[in-house]
């Protein structure tokens, strides 16, 4: 029995070496014969003559010794860098043979390809556990190199897509490495196949916001399209302002936002994020704008947030910012008011005394009356858009508070408004008040209840 089986192994070794070529005849004898060592010695040598290089079979064979020394842990930590040369010699036999017809028959059965990916898997996880990101990283990447071999031709016969536990691992370690163009390379792998759960939607906030950051505008709207058919219940209109935001002039952004109106394409959410971005363009001095562009941008703001409210009566954020616009504006336009009630009564107080020349006189008087006329009529003009602000703010404030109260969740955020809501209410209500006071007695005690009642809800929150 003992020398038949010697004998089969010796016709054996006789027919793969009439199978294979005569340069490989030595590896292939002792690879047989299992002795890994001196295959990778007689591999060594047989790579070592250029005509060799230039033969499939050849690397095909150093990448089968070499997998089998990094799967073998005694071996491995002998022969370092054995991992490296393995995926190497593997990928210039691809580059010779790409349809890997002597690694996919049965004498080989694709197990150099299997062994370089347990073996790069393993390593990665490893490091992945003692958070070496990005010696993870490094690591797992030949795991991924194979697994997209694996899936193409489908060597387990899943039928899947992707190798998913490769590249998800690969991705996180180059996440967490801050390696955000290789992270984005690997997740986009998820979105083009346009593969949905709870573990992935991560992956494609990533790629928008990496797209976003690097202002790659064909890449942002590509797979903001794709996540959205497949996560339609996204927050993704956030992801889309954020890009707006950061790659978009003022001008562009209030032109998109005109055409997107007009076209009816905006949801509650977007006018309400459009809002923010306007009151901020506004609000913030770094851009530069004089008073008239800040005035359009804080009417187009208005304009979202009341369209945001209208759409949705759930959104009390939208009514809260369009009454606190108005309220500021009421509040700019009521200090220029009041500066020139102060000026005029100045004016009176500081009259200075007759003159007794009577061409003096008429001079300094009609002087004098110029000044005070002129304040006057600034007045007059300031009271109507004085009252139609304070109306406004009223009537947004009071939708704020109305729809604050009905929060089912008050967070810091709802409280700090539902306060001010009703702190800024009865601002409005006192100087509506002194408006009408001994003029209109029912309009007072109608303003005197309102104002009593919101200074009774202040800090109640």
């Amino acid at each position: 029995m003992k020398k038949f089986f010697i004998l089969a192994i010796f016709a054996l070794v006789i027919n793969l070496v009439y199978a294979q070529d005569k340069m490989f005849s030595k590896v292939s004898t002792v690879f047989l014969l299992q002795q890994i060592e001196a295959s990778k010695t007689e591999i060594d040598k047989a790579m070592a003559d250029p005509k060799a290089q230039a033969k499939a079979e050849g690397w095909l064979w150093k990448s089968r010794i070499y997998a089998e020394l990094y799967f073998d842990e005694k071996y491995k930590s002998k022969y370092p860098g054995c991992g490296d040369a393995a995926v190497a010699a593997f990928k210039k036999y691809e580059g010779l043979e790409p349809d890997f017809k002597q690694l996919a028959d049965p004498s080989v059965a694709w197990r150099p390809l299997d062994l370089i990916y347990v073996g790069s898997f393993n390593d990665g996880r490893k490091l992945f556990e003692q958070k070496k990101w990005d010696s993870a990283y490094q690591a797992f990447l030949p795991a991924v190199y194979m697994g997209e071999i694996i899936v193409k031709k489908d060597i387990r016969k899943t039928g899947a897509k992707i190798d998913t536990i490769s590249v998800l691992y690969t991705a996180y370690s180059a996440q967490n490495a801050k390696k955000e163009a290789e992270a984005t390379a690997l997740y986009e792998k998820f979105a083009d196949l346009k593969i949905v759960g709870d573990d992935y939607k991560d992956a494609y906030v990533y790629i928008l916001v990496y797209a976003s950051n690097t202002k790659n505008k064909e890449k942002f709207f590509k797979y903001l399209a794709i996540a959205k058919e497949v996560y339609p219940k996204g927050d993704w209109d956030d992801y889309e302002i954020d890009f707006l935001n950061k790659n978009y002039s003022i001008a562009e952004k209030g032109e998109l936002y005109d055409k997107e109106d007009a076209a009816g394409n905006l949801t509650a959410r977007k006018y309400l994020l459009f809002g923010q971005m306007f009151s901020e363009i506004g609000r913030e001095e770094k851009h530069g704008l004089d008073s008239i562009t800040k005035m359009k941008y804080e009417k187009k703001a208005i304009d979202a947030f009341v369209k945001a409210y209208n759409k949705d009566n759930s959104l009390s954020l939208a009514a809260f910012n369009a009454g606190v616009i108005y309220y500021n504006d009421f509040g700019l336009i009521e200090e220029r008011y009041n500066n020139n009630r102060r000026a005029l009564q100045d004016l009176n107080t500081n009259k200075p005394p007759a003159e007794k020349d009577p061409k003096k006189k008429a001079a300094a008087d009609a002087k004098f009356k110029e000044q005070v006329d002129g304040l006057k009529k600034a007045n007059v003009e300031l009271d109507k858009p004085l009252m139609e602000t304070i109306d406004n703010a009223i009537v947004w404030l009071e939708k704020a508070y109305n729809a604050l109260k009905n929060e089912p969740t008050k967070d810091r955020t709802i409280k700090n408004c539902l306060n001010n809501s009703v702190k800024w209410l009865a601002n409005c209500f006192v100087f509506k008040r002194e408006k009408v006071k001994g003029k209109d007695t029912k309009a007072f005690d109608e303003y005197d209840a309102k104002y009593k009642l919101y200074d009774g809800l202040y800090d109640k929150f």
